[in-house]
Protein backbone atom coordinates (compact mmCIF):
# COMPACT_ATOMS: atom_id res chain seq x y z
CA UNK A 1 0.00 0.00 0.00
CA UNK A 2 1.30 3.35 -0.83
CA UNK A 3 2.00 5.63 2.22
CA UNK A 4 3.50 8.51 0.90
CA UNK A 5 2.01 11.27 -1.81
CA UNK A 6 3.45 10.84 -5.10
CA UNK A 7 5.11 14.06 -6.77
CA UNK A 8 2.63 14.86 -9.78
CA UNK A 9 0.10 13.45 -12.14
CA UNK A 10 2.01 11.71 -14.37
CA UNK A 11 3.37 9.39 -11.53
CA UNK A 12 0.13 8.53 -10.05
CA UNK A 13 -1.14 7.89 -12.81
CA UNK A 14 1.51 5.69 -13.76
CA UNK A 15 1.24 3.94 -10.50
CA UNK A 16 -2.70 3.92 -10.25
CA UNK A 17 -3.28 2.32 -13.95
CA UNK A 18 -0.33 -0.55 -13.11
CA UNK A 19 -2.40 -1.14 -9.71
CA UNK A 20 -4.72 -4.96 -9.80
CA UNK A 21 -8.65 -3.03 -9.67
CA UNK A 22 -10.27 -5.63 -7.05
CA UNK A 23 -14.30 -5.86 -7.38
CA UNK A 24 -16.61 -6.20 -5.11
CA UNK A 25 -17.77 -9.66 -3.59
CA UNK A 26 -20.98 -10.16 -5.01
CA UNK A 27 -19.65 -9.36 -8.78
CA UNK A 28 -17.08 -12.11 -8.43
CA UNK A 29 -19.55 -14.36 -6.84
CA UNK A 30 -22.28 -14.14 -9.48
CA UNK A 31 -20.02 -14.36 -12.36
CA UNK A 32 -18.43 -17.62 -10.93
CA UNK A 33 -21.81 -19.25 -10.63
CA UNK A 34 -22.26 -17.97 -14.44
CA UNK A 35 -19.19 -19.56 -15.24
CA UNK A 36 -20.47 -22.49 -13.64
CA UNK A 37 -23.31 -22.48 -15.80
CA UNK A 38 -21.45 -22.00 -18.41
CA UNK A 39 -19.33 -24.67 -18.07
CA UNK A 40 -22.24 -27.13 -17.48
CA UNK A 41 -24.75 -25.82 -19.72
CA UNK A 42 -23.37 -23.84 -22.34
CA UNK A 43 -26.33 -21.35 -21.77
CA UNK A 44 -24.86 -17.77 -20.46
CA UNK A 45 -24.84 -14.68 -23.10
CA UNK A 46 -23.83 -11.37 -22.87
CA UNK A 47 -26.44 -10.01 -21.19
CA UNK A 48 -26.54 -12.08 -18.04
CA UNK A 49 -22.84 -11.46 -17.21
CA UNK A 50 -23.50 -7.21 -17.72
CA UNK A 51 -26.55 -7.65 -15.08
CA UNK A 52 -24.28 -9.51 -12.64
CA UNK A 53 -21.68 -6.98 -12.95
CA UNK A 54 -24.45 -4.55 -12.56
CA UNK A 55 -23.56 -1.79 -10.69
CA UNK A 56 -19.90 -2.27 -9.84
CA UNK A 57 -17.53 0.32 -11.30
CA UNK A 58 -14.50 -1.77 -10.78
CA UNK A 59 -15.23 -4.33 -12.76
CA UNK A 60 -16.81 -2.36 -15.30
CA UNK A 61 -13.54 -0.32 -15.48
CA UNK A 62 -11.67 -3.52 -15.34
CA UNK A 63 -13.68 -4.56 -18.62
CA UNK A 64 -13.60 -1.38 -20.59
CA UNK A 65 -10.36 -1.24 -19.90
CA UNK A 66 -9.52 -4.71 -21.02
CA UNK A 67 -11.53 -4.06 -24.30
CA UNK A 68 -9.67 -0.67 -25.13
CA UNK A 69 -6.11 -2.61 -24.61
CA UNK A 70 -7.24 -5.41 -26.99
CA UNK A 71 -9.06 -3.63 -29.24
CA UNK A 72 -8.65 -5.25 -32.80
CA UNK A 73 -7.65 -3.18 -35.81
CA UNK A 74 -10.61 -3.71 -37.62
CA UNK A 75 -12.37 -2.39 -34.79
CA UNK A 76 -13.61 1.22 -35.66
CA UNK A 77 -15.79 2.32 -33.00
CA UNK A 78 -15.33 2.53 -29.55
CA UNK A 79 -16.60 -0.40 -27.01
CA UNK A 80 -18.51 1.99 -24.22
CA UNK A 81 -20.88 -0.97 -23.01
CA UNK A 82 -19.98 -4.25 -20.79
CA UNK A 83 -22.37 -6.11 -23.11
CA UNK A 84 -20.94 -5.18 -26.19
CA UNK A 85 -17.46 -5.97 -24.68
CA UNK A 86 -18.70 -9.42 -23.95
CA UNK A 87 -19.95 -10.05 -27.43
CA UNK A 88 -16.69 -9.04 -28.94
CA UNK A 89 -14.34 -11.06 -26.61
CA UNK A 90 -17.14 -14.23 -26.55
CA UNK A 91 -18.52 -15.82 -23.38
CA UNK A 92 -15.45 -18.46 -23.00
CA UNK A 93 -12.62 -16.27 -23.49
CA UNK A 94 -14.17 -13.53 -20.60
CA UNK A 95 -14.38 -15.88 -18.10
CA UNK A 96 -10.91 -17.10 -18.58
CA UNK A 97 -9.53 -13.56 -19.22
CA UNK A 98 -11.15 -11.99 -15.85
CA UNK A 99 -11.31 -15.68 -13.25
CA UNK A 100 -10.45 -15.94 -10.64
CA UNK A 101 -10.79 -11.54 -9.80
CA UNK A 102 -9.41 -10.23 -6.83
CA UNK A 103 -11.50 -8.78 -4.31
CA UNK A 104 -12.29 -5.93 -2.41
CA UNK A 105 -12.57 -7.24 0.88
CA UNK A 106 -9.72 -9.22 0.71
CA UNK A 107 -7.78 -6.60 -0.58
CA UNK A 108 -8.18 -4.75 2.31
CA UNK A 109 -9.14 -6.68 5.14
CA UNK A 110 -6.66 -5.12 7.09
CA UNK A 111 -8.33 -1.00 6.12
CA UNK A 112 -12.16 -1.62 7.20
CA UNK A 113 -12.54 2.36 7.27
CA UNK A 114 -11.23 2.00 3.34
CA UNK A 115 -13.94 -0.56 2.38
CA UNK A 116 -16.86 1.30 4.16
CA UNK A 117 -16.02 4.59 1.97
CA UNK A 118 -15.58 2.31 -1.20
CA UNK A 119 -19.05 1.23 -0.89
CA UNK A 120 -20.22 4.33 0.22
CA UNK A 121 -18.40 6.38 -3.28
CA UNK A 122 -20.10 3.24 -4.90
CA UNK A 123 -23.50 4.09 -3.90
CA UNK A 124 -23.17 7.63 -4.76
CA UNK A 125 -21.92 7.11 -8.11
CA UNK A 126 -25.07 4.32 -8.63
CA UNK A 127 -27.58 6.41 -7.42
CA UNK A 128 -26.19 9.02 -9.96
CA UNK A 129 -26.56 6.32 -12.80
CA UNK A 130 -30.42 5.71 -12.27
CA UNK A 131 -31.18 9.34 -11.85
CA UNK A 132 -29.23 10.23 -15.01
CA UNK A 133 -29.92 7.13 -17.15
CA UNK A 134 -34.15 8.21 -16.15
CA UNK A 135 -32.71 12.09 -17.36
CA UNK A 136 -31.53 10.68 -20.75
CA UNK A 137 -34.35 7.77 -21.52
CA UNK A 138 -36.82 10.72 -20.98
CA UNK A 139 -34.92 13.56 -23.03
CA UNK A 140 -35.16 10.09 -26.17
CA UNK A 141 -31.07 10.67 -26.00
CA UNK A 142 -29.01 8.21 -28.06
CA UNK A 143 -26.28 9.07 -25.23
CA UNK A 144 -27.83 7.01 -22.42
CA UNK A 145 -25.72 4.23 -22.52
CA UNK A 146 -22.49 6.44 -22.25
CA UNK A 147 -24.21 8.92 -19.40
CA UNK A 148 -25.04 5.69 -17.24
CA UNK A 149 -21.28 4.36 -17.63
CA UNK A 150 -20.19 7.67 -16.67
CA UNK A 151 -22.25 8.15 -13.89
CA UNK A 152 -21.30 5.14 -12.71
CA UNK A 153 -17.96 5.27 -13.28
CA UNK A 154 -17.62 9.05 -11.88
CA UNK A 155 -15.37 9.51 -8.56
CA UNK A 156 -13.17 6.00 -9.74
CA UNK A 157 -9.82 8.29 -9.13
CA UNK A 158 -10.87 8.73 -5.29
CA UNK A 159 -12.10 4.41 -4.90
CA UNK A 160 -8.44 3.45 -6.21
CA UNK A 161 -6.97 6.17 -3.75
CA UNK A 162 -8.96 3.78 -0.77
CA UNK A 163 -7.71 0.88 -2.77
CA UNK A 164 -4.44 1.76 -2.92
CA UNK A 165 -3.51 4.21 -0.52
CA UNK A 166 -5.71 3.97 1.98
CA UNK A 167 -3.75 5.88 4.60
CA UNK A 168 -3.80 8.75 2.39
CA UNK A 169 -7.20 8.49 1.56
CA UNK A 170 -8.06 8.91 5.09
CA UNK A 171 -6.42 12.04 5.75
CA UNK A 172 -7.98 13.42 2.65
CA UNK A 173 -11.38 12.64 4.63
CA UNK A 174 -10.58 13.58 7.86
CA UNK A 175 -9.12 17.28 6.25
CA UNK A 176 -12.56 17.05 4.35
CA UNK A 177 -14.16 17.42 7.68
CA UNK A 178 -11.99 19.33 9.86
CA UNK A 179 -12.72 22.06 7.29
CA UNK A 180 -15.52 21.57 4.68
CA UNK A 181 -15.60 24.96 3.35
CA UNK A 182 -12.04 24.86 1.84
CA UNK A 183 -11.82 24.54 -2.19
CA UNK A 184 -11.79 20.66 -2.70
CA UNK A 185 -8.86 20.54 -5.17
CA UNK A 186 -6.79 22.56 -2.85
CA UNK A 187 -7.07 20.32 -0.11
CA UNK A 188 -6.41 17.84 -2.79
CA UNK A 189 -3.85 18.75 -3.51
CA UNK A 190 -2.19 19.58 -0.35
CA UNK A 191 -2.56 16.11 0.40
CA UNK A 192 -2.02 14.26 -2.89
CA UNK A 193 0.21 16.83 -4.90
CA UNK A 194 -2.59 16.73 -7.52
CA UNK A 195 -6.14 17.31 -7.38
CA UNK A 196 -8.73 14.06 -8.15
CA UNK A 197 -10.48 15.58 -11.34
CA UNK A 198 -7.69 16.21 -13.56
CA UNK A 199 -6.50 12.45 -12.33
CA UNK A 200 -9.51 10.88 -12.99
CA UNK A 201 -9.51 12.33 -16.37
CA UNK A 202 -5.55 11.16 -16.61
CA UNK A 203 -6.60 7.53 -15.91
CA UNK A 204 -9.13 7.99 -18.09
CA UNK A 205 -6.97 8.70 -21.12
CA UNK A 206 -4.16 6.62 -20.03
CA UNK A 207 -6.43 3.67 -19.90
CA UNK A 208 -8.55 4.45 -23.46
CA UNK A 209 -11.77 4.09 -22.20
CA UNK A 210 -14.16 5.48 -25.04
CA UNK A 211 -13.94 8.87 -26.24
CA UNK A 212 -17.68 9.49 -25.39
CA UNK A 213 -17.00 9.18 -21.87
CA UNK A 214 -14.24 11.34 -22.22
CA UNK A 215 -16.23 14.11 -24.08
CA UNK A 216 -18.97 14.17 -21.60
CA UNK A 217 -16.37 14.83 -18.34
CA UNK A 218 -13.31 16.59 -19.60
CA UNK A 219 -13.91 20.18 -18.15
CA UNK A 220 -11.40 21.42 -20.50
CA UNK A 221 -13.33 20.47 -23.36
CA UNK A 222 -14.75 23.12 -25.21
CA UNK A 223 -16.09 21.60 -28.47
CA UNK A 224 -17.86 19.34 -26.18
CA UNK A 225 -19.19 21.39 -23.95
CA UNK A 226 -20.88 23.02 -27.03
CA UNK A 227 -22.14 20.07 -29.13
CA UNK A 228 -22.71 17.49 -25.57
CA UNK A 229 -24.49 20.73 -23.82
CA UNK A 230 -27.43 19.30 -22.84
CA UNK A 231 -25.76 15.87 -21.74
CA UNK A 232 -23.05 17.48 -19.77
CA UNK A 233 -25.76 19.02 -17.82
CA UNK A 234 -27.80 16.15 -17.07
CA UNK A 235 -24.78 14.39 -16.09
CA UNK A 236 -24.16 16.90 -13.74
CA UNK A 237 -27.29 17.91 -12.31
CA UNK A 238 -27.48 14.12 -11.76
CA UNK A 239 -24.07 13.87 -9.80
CA UNK A 240 -24.84 16.94 -7.95
CA UNK A 241 -28.29 15.27 -6.04
CA UNK A 242 -26.46 12.66 -5.82
CA UNK A 243 -23.79 14.04 -3.75
CA UNK A 244 -26.38 16.07 -1.48
CA UNK A 245 -28.26 12.71 -0.86
CA UNK A 246 -25.13 11.42 0.17
CA UNK A 247 -24.36 14.10 2.20
CA UNK A 248 -27.32 15.19 3.92
CA UNK A 249 -29.53 11.70 3.63
CA UNK A 250 -33.23 10.68 2.06
CA UNK A 251 -34.45 14.68 2.79
CA UNK A 252 -31.82 16.18 0.13
CA UNK A 253 -33.97 18.10 -2.47
CA UNK A 254 -32.52 19.48 -5.59
CA UNK A 255 -32.78 23.52 -5.39
CA UNK A 256 -34.93 25.33 -7.16
CA UNK A 257 -32.62 26.61 -10.12
CA UNK A 258 -31.42 22.76 -10.61
CA UNK A 259 -35.22 21.63 -10.98
CA UNK A 260 -36.07 24.93 -13.36
CA UNK A 261 -32.88 23.65 -15.46
CA UNK A 262 -33.99 20.18 -15.55
CA UNK A 263 -37.45 20.76 -15.97
CA UNK A 264 -36.18 22.98 -19.29
CA UNK A 265 -33.89 20.37 -20.36
CA UNK A 266 -36.35 17.37 -20.44
CA UNK A 267 -39.30 20.26 -21.65
CA UNK A 268 -41.40 19.41 -18.49
CA UNK A 269 -43.00 21.53 -15.39
CA UNK A 270 -41.22 21.59 -11.92
CA UNK A 271 -43.37 19.87 -10.69
CA UNK A 272 -42.87 17.19 -13.33
CA UNK A 273 -38.98 16.88 -12.86
CA UNK A 274 -39.40 16.62 -9.20
CA UNK A 275 -42.04 14.00 -9.32
CA UNK A 276 -39.46 12.17 -11.56
CA UNK A 277 -36.55 12.23 -9.51
CA UNK A 278 -38.67 11.12 -6.32
CA UNK A 279 -40.02 7.97 -8.41
CA UNK A 280 -36.43 6.92 -9.67
CA UNK A 281 -35.36 7.57 -6.05
CA UNK A 282 -38.37 5.75 -5.02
Amino acid sequence: MLAQPLPDLDAWSRYLTSRPIPVLSDTEEELGLLAEIEARHGTVDAHLINNAIGDDPLMTLRVLTHASRHRADRQVTDVDTVTAAVVLMGIGPFFRTFLPLPVLDDHLQDYPQAIASIHRRIRRSFCAARLVTEFALLHADSHASALQKAALLHGHAEILLWCHAPTLAQTLQERREQDPQRDAAALEEEVLNVALAPLEHRLAQDWGLPSTLLRLTDPDDQRSQVLLQPQRRLLTLALTLAERLDQEGPTATPTLDELEELATLLTLSTPAAQRLIDNTLA
